[in-house]
């Protein structure tokens, strides 16, 4: 049995009326806060639930004993799986399991319940204040069964889902302080040299040739310089729950304080981190309240109007797919960033179901692509877009 990890520091809550968001959210904009707490069973979620200018709790939201928080994480879920090549079929296993997670989360199924029928384009904005990188995109929904209407499925794959982390930059820590952003415009891009890919996709949109080393990149951002619509960052990534090992580009978090990313607040550009982990967190336990940290909020602190970050190790194939399909779908129009995902989801979920009745062909590929797609996540406004603008269009030869 996996062993249950206590919460660490103080347990930080919301405050219902400040977390309300009813005149900065949309409209069919659901809001889910969510904070440590425990239980005499155990760990435990803190969640509120914002919708529809109501509030409701489930202040001690129990997590099983054989399914403890630590191990929800969709990196450590992957990790097992491909461990388990000895099984006949491990990936396949690991989806059904994913699958009945969240059957005794009465709350949440509840709410999400309320969101899916009570709306016409239901959106979901989840704020998880965290460490334990809690896959809520795949929350699986079940119907009732009394209606065939009703819709069942991967939550990520049915509603784009927004995510959210608290953003240490003064007041800021204590509000929803995404702001709808239409970026448009070229491509600034990062690309390790052991990542370059043999699809000349890229410098279709590229403003100047990609920088091959974090440092580079960091020098170029430190003042605005050209224009730019996009950012990717496509490099090599290692989470360790030791701050000073977990590191992006090769250059471990707490260093790039140094860098004050000028370019990022001029320009409020998206950023696409396209790096194993860049989307994980961790607890600083040597720091005063044991703050979460991650990548993603570094990025938003700096200036990013909208982070997509990979929450475990994403394949190189698969990632260089997801960043074409989000170059080309934004090429034809200014495209909403939370939609993006959810289609990408949509996608792989689409192979790795069964339809009732049908003869069984899917493979245990079907399933890893599957949890693949779900790795990526979304940190901004639910109605952030962007179009992504090609060289030729700019006038360039």
């Amino acid at each position: 049995m996996p062993r249950i990890i206590q919460p660490s520091g103080p347990v930080a809550s919301f405050d219902p009326e400040l977390a309300t968001l009813s005149d900065v959210l949309p409209p069919h904009v659901a809001l889910l806060c969510v904070t440590n707490s425990s239980s005499p069973d155990g760990p435990a979620l803190s969640l509120n639930w914002h919708y529809k200018r109501t509030t409701e709790s489930a202040p001690h939201e129990s997590i099983s004993p054989e399914l403890p928080l630590s191990g929800l994480s969709l990196a450590v879920q992957m990790e097992d799986a491909d461990a388990s090549r000895d099984e006949e079929h491990p990936w396949e296993d690991t989806y059904y399991d994913a699958m009945n997670w969240w059957l005794q989360q009465d709350a949440l199924v509840t709410w999400v319940r309320e969101l899916l029928t009570s709306s016409t384009q239901p959106r979901l904005v989840i704020w998880d204040n965290t460490a334990y990188d809690i896959p809520w995109e795949l929350f699986y929904h079940q119907p009732q069964g009394r209606s065939d209407d009703e819709p069942h499925g991967w939550l990520g794959a049915l509603v784009p889902v927004i995510r959210w982390t608290s953003v240490h930059d003064g007041e800021r820590v204590w509000r929803f302080s995404a702001e709808e952003q239409r970026s448009e415009g070229g491509l600034l891009m990062l690309e390790d040299e052991t990542l370059k890919a043999d699809s000349d996709v890229y410098p279709r949109y590229l403003i100047e040739p990609p920088l091959r080393t974090m440092h580079e990149l960091m020098h170029r951002l430190n003042e605005p310089g050209a224009p730019f619509g996009l950012l990717v960052i496509r490099c090599h990534g290692l989470y360790s729950n030791v701050l000073r090992r977990f590191t992006l580009g090769g250059l471990a978090l707490n260093r790039y304080t140094d860098y004050s990313m000028t370019a990022l607040r001029h320009f409020r550009t998206p950023v696409l981190l396209n790096a194993c982990a860049s989307g994980q967190t961790l607890r600083d336990t040597r720091s005063p309240g044991h703050p979460v940290r991650s990548f993603v909020e570094l990025f938003l602190r700096r200036g990013a109007s909208a982070v997509i970050a990979v929450t475990g190790d994403i394949d190189i194939d698969h990632s260089h797919d997801f960043a074409t399909r989000l170059l080309w779908t934004t090429e034809s129009g200014k495209a909403n960033l939370a939609s993006i995902l959810q289609q990408h989801r949509k996608h792989y979920a689409n192979k790795a179901r069964r339809p009732p009745g049908a003869r069984d062909t899917r493979t245990e590929e079907d399933f890893q692509r599957f949890f693949a797609s779900f790795l990526y996540v979304y940190y901004g406004h639910p109605d952030t877009t962007l179009r992504v603008v090609c060289r030729a269009e700019e006038g360039a030869p």
